[in-house]
């Protein structure tokens, strides 16, 4: 576990909520709620046999925040950022610590409007489970979709991931998201080292213990990748501070890419590597990311009422490397992103042992590996832009450090569709 800040607000009320929810009645903790769900689930008989529900991935992860926090990201001005994590991490930790410290305790069931779910909170910051709608097939069979969602406090930001689980009977919203919640709360426990057959593991340890024997959770090879990118949305959030001690310290990549385009949905499709790994046992690169929303049409739990008002939702990707042999040897990587099956860019990225780290992105689709090979490296690494596809839409690249990064941590912003903005003057402003 990371050192504990005790400047950090460490303080854990069962008996009131934090001020981001408001008139959510507190039902009780979730240890004390499991006994009444095995009861439930033993009075429905679901018979001996055993059982295999599915999950996948709704979509990529989204971010909710205000229109101050908007325009610091999309001008990629990197010293407020780490700020912002900095605070984000602060509000978090706590909580993430609770729950990896104490497990069924650390979480607690509320209600409103006749929704339970569950919940686990500072003062700062928070973490929920929220079956945001169920559908009932013919044949019995469940199709819940399940967010988590996490707030932090003192810059109003908010991200959603939300996984789609398909389950041959039919249980209560509560424990659904119950279940869920226990799944994450482990992989955030495990790290970036996380194993996806672990996160099917946890599905079905906890629907044991609210009483779903004989369940287990597949998890199908063409969803792996999206799911994979969530949970490593739920470990990091917006800032590795957290996990510096369960990395290495080798070089590190951390990739983000929004998309702000409300038009089209774009996808990551395939990836080259170059003594390079992706943090985790999966190593495929497939995912979409949806069209912007519309504040209105995000999903948040009943009661939820940030302080500031939440006004831009951006789907939102989080990609984490780090290199595989580390004697005398840096790391490289190529990304291919569509925004049809015909229509993208190519971005690459070097990160050398000796140099400064490279930057290079072109219009067009490509095989990764040959682009790497022969990658056209951009002049100006820390910032620049090109137009990509038959609608010209402005994709701009922004890189923290050429070398010498703290922590050997190395961030790299990718906005698609950004709209100009030429009043913010800064080192990293990239509208040339």
């Amino acid at each position: 576990m990371a050192e504990i800040n005790p400047d950090i607000d460490m303080t854990f009320n069962s008996e009131a909520l934090p001020s981001f929810f408001r008139d959510v009645e507190i039902i009780g903790p979730a240890d004390l709620e499991l006994p009444k769900y095995r009861l439930a689930h033993a009075r429905l008989n679901f018979g001996a046999s055993p059982k295999t529900a599915e999950i996948s991935a709704k979509s990529s992860p989204f971010l909710l925040m205000t229109k101050s926090v908007r325009e610091i990201y999309k001008n990629n001005d990197f010293a407020t950022i780490k700020n912002i994590e900095k605070n984000a991490n602060d509000d978090l930790r706590s909580v993430y610590t609770n729950i990896s410290n104490n497990g069924d305790k650390a979480w607690t069931k509320v209600k409103k409007n006749g929704k339970e779910f569950y919940m686990s909170w500072s003062n700062n910051g928070s973490i929920w489970a929220y079956t945001e709608n169920m559908t009932v097939l013919n044949n019995a069979t469940l199709n819940a979709q399940v967010q988590i969602g996490t707030y932090s406090k003192s810059n109003s930001i908010l991200g959603i991931h939300t996984y789609t689980l398909s389950i041959p009977a039919v249980i209560a919203e509560s424990a659904i998201a119950y279940i869920v919640a226990r799944a994450v709360s482990g992989i955030i426990a495990e790290g970036l080292g996380f194993a996806i057959a672990t996160f099917s593991l946890l599905l079905a340890q906890a629907a044991s213990k609210v009483g779903l024997t004989g369940f287990s959770f597949a998890i199908r090879s063409s969803v792996v990748s999206a799911i994979s990118s969530n949970l490593v949305f739920a470990i990091v959030f917006i800032g590795l501070q957290y996990l510096w001690n369960w990395l290495n310290r080798k070089y590190t990549i951390r990739l983000q890419i929004f998309n702000w385009d409300d038009k089209n949905s774009w996808k990551v499709n395939g990836q080259y590597l170059s003594n390079a790994k992706i943090c985790g046992d999966n190593q495929e690169l497939n995912f979409e990311l949806p069209k912007m929303l519309k504040p209105g049409e995000a999903v948040t739990p009943p009661g939820f009422d940030p302080v500031e008002v939440l006004d831009t939702v951006c789907y939102y990707a989080i990609v984490v490397w780090e290199n595989d042999n580390t004697f005398l040897q840096g790391c490289d990587m190529a990304i291919q992103v569509q925004k049809n099956d015909t229509e993208g860019f190519m971005w690459a990225f070097s990160c050398p042992r000796f140099t400064n780290n490279k930057q290079a992105a072109n219009n067009g689709l490509e095989d990764p590996k040959a682009y790497l090979a022969q990658a056209n490296w951009n002049s100006e690494p820390l910032g620049f832009r090109i137009r990509s596809t038959s609608r010209n839409n402005p994709v701009i690249f922004a890189l923290d450090a050429l070398s010498g990064a703290p922590d050997n941590l190395y961030n790299i912003n990718i906005h698609i569709n950004k709209e100009q903005n030429n009043n913010v003057a800064a080192n990293y402003l990239l509208l040339k």
